[in-house]
């Protein structure tokens, strides 16, 4: 249960510290036990089981050690409550710490006067220098502050540095930046809904590669000395792309041209769906004239280093910028629904000819940096059935 006011919350958390009731103060009386009167009534009642576990046959709990009785004195000490010299068992020692706890977040939140939509700095004091942020979307009956976007994400107040109101200055940087670490925290992006397809739908291929696209490609690989030709021809015929990855797939999407900033642009970006979720391939194009590796010595070619920067670049771009790469595009999005920062790459480059030692190197990069490497001439091959698909998501 959770709140948005938070005096209600803090109401709660003071029961927590009253004085013991009319009831447990009678029960003491019966039992003769002294129960001080400024004794919180959690802890009342845990004095009460602790004085009738052994008559009633109840499980014992075992003694507490001088770390815990440390912690619990660490915790008090923040709001000046005092506490026994001396507590025998963990049922008590737990009693007062959940005390403690109240009283601290009682504490802290009179000083923030929290609401909804508020962000949030919270500091991790484990980390150096390391900050979350947090637009609250609610208040727990505890007083933990709950976070917008879910998946358990939020704050206790007493670990909050700075609150930030709608109408200050940064509030709007800050809100965004707190978004950004929600959309970050979504464990499984991949599960979009028909909406978020729909954003795709411009750049849905729904068919095999015909004759038709198989040669007009082969004609501009013919004659192509840049990789130019070779974006226009997949723009035009982007089956060719697919269906080199579209095994046991629910749908698939090829989008042109797409730029991450203002700093990157990618040639295609690919879009397959499967009973796993949506996942995206990032695709970079280098000139058909150029060699994977250099001749000799088997290693990475200028060009190709060139292309898996390239890639590395756009992830690294991706990473702080999943709101707006996966937000529509007419809210200033990419519309690129579910994608991560580690999606996985294809890089097409060169040709393939009786010289190319590259397979192995093809093979290393791949499994290294999931950074499929290939040449033209495999996109043709798999379209005429004389190879196996480059990317093979299957559908489990």
């Amino acid at each position: 249960m959770a709140e948005t006011d938070w005096r209600k919350v803090v109401d709660g958390l003071l029961l927590r510290s009253a004085e013991p009731t009319q009831e447990q103060r009678d029960i003491a009386s019966a039992l003769v036990i002294s129960l001080d009167p400024g004794t919180p009534e959690l802890v009342a009642s845990a004095l009460l089981r602790t004085h009738l576990a052994k008559p009633l046959g109840l499980t014992g709990t075992p003694l507490i050690g001088d770390s815990e009785y440390a912690y619990l004195k660490r915790v008090a000490a923040e709001t000046d409550m005092r506490i026994p010299a001396e507590i025998g068992t963990r049922e008590l020692l737990d009693a007062w710490i959940q005390v403690a706890w109240a009283k601290r977040s009682v504490s802290h939140l009179e000083r923030l006067r929290p609401a909804a939509g508020d962000v949030v700095v919270v500091a991790e004091r484990w980390r150096t220098e390391r900050v979350r942020y947090g637009e609250i979307s609610s208040i727990s009956v505890d007083g933990r502050l709950n976070f917008r976007g879910g998946y358990g994400r939020g704050a206790r107040p007493h670990c909050v540095e700075r609150i930030v109101r709608t109408g200050e200055s940064d509030y709007a940087d800050l809100a965004r930046k707190a978004r950004e670490e929600a959309v970050s925290h979504n464990p499984h992006p991949e599960r979009v809904t028909n909406s978020d397809l729909a954003l795709l739908a411009p750049w849905k291929v729904t068919r095999q590669p015909s004759l038709a696209d198989r040669e007009a490609f082969r004609e501009a690989l013919v004659g192509a000395t840049e990789e130019r030709p070779m974006q226009v021809a997949l723009e035009k015929h982007p089956s060719l792309l697919t269906n080199a990855i579209m095994g046991g797939s629910h749908g698939v999407w090829v989008r042109p041209q797409v730029q991450f900033g203002n700093r990157y642009m990618a040639d295609f970006l690919i879009a397959i769906l499967n009973s796993a979720g949506l996942h995206w391939i990032l695709v970079e194009l280098e000139s058909p004239t150029h060699r994977l590796t250099n001749s000799g010595n088997g290693r990475a070619s200028p060009a190709l280093r060139h292309a898996v920067d390239q890639i590395e670049d756009w992830r690294e771009w991706i990473k702080p910028n999943l709101l707006s790469a996966r937000a529509p595009r007419e809210n200033g999005g990419l519309g690129l629904p579910g994608i991560t920062e580690d999606a996985r790459g294809l890089i097409l480059i060169g040709r393939e000819s009786a010289s190319d030692d590259a397979k192995e190197f093809r093979n290393l990069r791949s499994s290294r940096d999931r950074i499929e490497v290939r040449t033209y001439d495999s996109l043709l091959r798999v379209a005429e059935g004389e190879a196996p698909m480059i990317l093979g998501y299957s559908d489990d």
